[in-house]
Protein backbone atom coordinates (compact mmCIF):
# COMPACT_ATOMS: atom_id res chain seq x y z
CA UNK A 1 0.00 0.00 0.00
CA UNK A 2 1.52 3.21 -1.03
CA UNK A 3 1.91 5.87 1.73
CA UNK A 4 -0.92 8.35 1.78
CA UNK A 5 0.71 10.73 4.25
CA UNK A 6 4.25 11.95 3.61
CA UNK A 7 5.97 14.94 6.72
CA UNK A 8 9.58 16.10 6.31
CA UNK A 9 10.86 15.80 10.04
CA UNK A 10 14.36 17.45 9.81
CA UNK A 11 14.73 17.27 13.13
CA UNK A 12 13.79 13.35 13.51
CA UNK A 13 12.17 15.01 16.86
CA UNK A 14 9.91 12.53 16.85
CA UNK A 15 8.54 10.14 20.29
CA UNK A 16 8.57 6.68 20.80
CA UNK A 17 6.80 4.20 22.79
CA UNK A 18 9.23 1.12 22.49
CA UNK A 19 6.91 -1.26 24.11
CA UNK A 20 4.25 -0.66 21.60
CA UNK A 21 6.27 0.29 18.77
CA UNK A 22 4.26 3.49 18.15
CA UNK A 23 5.53 6.70 17.37
CA UNK A 24 4.29 9.97 17.56
CA UNK A 25 5.23 13.15 15.48
CA UNK A 26 3.60 16.42 14.89
CA UNK A 27 2.46 19.81 14.85
CA UNK A 28 1.35 19.36 11.99
CA UNK A 29 -1.96 21.31 10.21
CA UNK A 30 -3.94 18.79 9.04
CA UNK A 31 -8.15 19.23 8.77
CA UNK A 32 -10.31 17.37 11.11
CA UNK A 33 -11.98 15.61 7.86
CA UNK A 34 -8.58 14.38 6.40
CA UNK A 35 -7.55 13.15 9.78
CA UNK A 36 -10.32 10.84 9.86
CA UNK A 37 -9.47 10.09 6.28
CA UNK A 38 -6.07 9.08 7.00
CA UNK A 39 -6.49 6.60 9.74
CA UNK A 40 -5.56 3.17 8.85
CA UNK A 41 -3.10 4.74 6.40
CA UNK A 42 0.66 4.62 5.82
CA UNK A 43 2.54 7.76 6.20
CA UNK A 44 6.28 7.93 6.06
CA UNK A 45 8.89 10.39 7.30
CA UNK A 46 11.35 12.01 5.63
CA UNK A 47 14.15 14.68 5.88
CA UNK A 48 13.50 16.54 2.49
CA UNK A 49 11.12 16.27 -0.29
CA UNK A 50 14.27 14.53 -2.22
CA UNK A 51 15.02 12.02 0.01
CA UNK A 52 13.60 8.71 0.45
CA UNK A 53 11.88 8.01 3.91
CA UNK A 54 13.44 7.34 7.07
CA UNK A 55 10.64 5.96 8.99
CA UNK A 56 7.56 5.21 8.37
CA UNK A 57 3.85 3.19 9.44
CA UNK A 58 0.36 2.56 9.57
CA UNK A 59 -1.62 6.22 11.67
CA UNK A 60 -3.91 4.88 14.47
CA UNK A 61 -4.45 8.06 15.98
CA UNK A 62 -3.98 11.82 16.37
CA UNK A 63 -3.72 14.06 19.24
CA UNK A 64 -4.99 17.73 18.76
CA UNK A 65 -2.67 20.80 19.61
CA UNK A 66 -3.05 24.37 19.99
CA UNK A 67 -6.47 24.14 20.60
CA UNK A 68 -7.59 21.53 17.88
CA UNK A 69 -6.29 23.47 14.65
CA UNK A 70 -2.69 21.48 14.67
CA UNK A 71 -2.19 17.38 15.83
CA UNK A 72 0.60 15.07 16.33
CA UNK A 73 0.33 12.32 14.23
CA UNK A 74 1.00 8.12 16.00
CA UNK A 75 1.81 5.92 13.84
CA UNK A 76 2.61 2.06 14.25
CA UNK A 77 5.98 1.70 12.92
CA UNK A 78 6.33 -0.90 9.77
CA UNK A 79 9.80 -1.23 8.62
CA UNK A 80 9.19 -2.09 5.24
CA UNK A 81 8.62 1.66 4.57
CA UNK A 82 12.24 2.53 5.38
CA UNK A 83 13.61 3.90 2.06
CA UNK A 84 10.21 4.43 0.43
CA UNK A 85 10.60 6.55 -2.61
CA UNK A 86 6.54 7.60 -3.09
CA UNK A 87 7.01 10.82 -1.90
CA UNK A 88 10.27 11.74 -3.95
CA UNK A 89 9.70 14.97 -5.66
CA UNK A 90 5.96 14.48 -5.44
CA UNK A 91 4.05 17.90 -6.40
CA UNK A 92 1.73 17.64 -3.77
CA UNK A 93 4.57 18.70 -0.77
CA UNK A 94 2.94 22.06 1.06
CA UNK A 95 5.02 25.07 1.73
CA UNK A 96 5.28 25.07 5.73
CA UNK A 97 8.22 23.94 7.62
CA UNK A 98 9.35 21.11 8.49
CA UNK A 99 10.10 20.20 11.88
Amino acid sequence: MPAKLALMCKSHNYKTNSLHNVYSVGNWKIAEKRRKDLLGQKVILTESQTTPAYLGGTIVGFVPTQNGKKCEVVFQVDESLIGNTDAVSHQGWGTGRGV
